[in-house]
């Protein structure tokens, strides 16, 4: 733990530093792209860690790197949020997580512009869908059957749900999930950068992490959702659609 934070603090200096000038896009997909940002935060966090703990691998959004599914592996989204943090917004953040055999066992998330760090927390529960704010992810990378059932998903929590979330960035959902502001939350994918460290710090802190079929959620899983369990099986009823229309 005290790696990951020492980690975090030199990567968080680097979004600091470069948030007031203009950026380099890069294209990463449709409707998305990195920054110069993006790849010096990770390049730090890869050095930082390399030299505090050389005998665990590393894997990092934008280069890729060890294998997930054995060992000790680090695994770091550098700048989650990039499109906010490109655009001026605060809702970014840097996130490193610890799996060992593919087990996310601890993670540190900093939200820099919101004054926001944490490793561990305790969800604020409710007894009621109508009672519960949910966070949904972004879907920019999806189609087909499966994107008609995320934004179906999207609407209905809209509709019943106490409020609805959507911030652009993983990072802030896991944050609020494990700090109480929200009680539910759906991403759109389980990539492993953005889904590691959150899934380690909420189910420490008391949320029910999961596919979209309530199942344990793996490396394997086709996408992540979590929540407080007074509202986990209300969420997992809601996307069964969803869950029928992953891969």
């Amino acid at each position: 733990m005290a790696a990951a934070h020492a980690a975090v603090d030199e990567a968080v200096e680097i979004l600091r530093a470069g948030r007031t000038r203009r950026h380099t896009r890069i294209d990463k997909a449709t409707n998305d792209f990195l920054t110069e940002v993006d790849l010096a935060s990770e390049t730090t966090l890869k050095r930082a860690l390399a030299a505090s703990t050389p005998q665990i691998g590393f894997y990092g959004e934008e280069g890729g790197g060890a294998s997930l599914e054995s060992g000790l592996v680090w695994v770091a989204d550098p700048l989650d949020g990039t499109i906010n943090y490109a655009t001026g917004s605060p809702l970014c953040g840097v996130m490193l997580g610890l799996l060992e055999d593919g087990v996310p066992v601890l993670g540190v998330i900093d939200l820099p512009f919101l004054g926001v760090r944490v490793d561990s927390g305790t969800v604020v529960d409710v007894g009621a869908f109508a009672d519960g704010i949910i966070g949904m992810g972004d879907a920019f990378h999806r189609g087909g059957a499966r994107l008609d059932a995320f934004l179906e998903l999207t609407a209905t929590v809209h509709r019943l749900a106490l409020r609805f979330r959507c911030v652009g960035a993983a990072s802030v959902l896991w944050t609020w999930l494990v700090s109480g502001q929200i009680q539910g939350m759906v991403l759109a994918h389980n990539n492993p950068y953005d889904v590691v460290a959150g899934h380690a710090i909420a189910r420490a802190a008391g949320a029910i992490v999961t596919d979209y079929a309530g199942a344990p959620l793996t490396l394997g899983s086709s996408g992540a959702m979590a929540a407080v369990p007074g509202i986990q099986p209300e969420l997992v009823t809601l996307a069964a659609d969803l869950a029928a229309a992953a891969p």
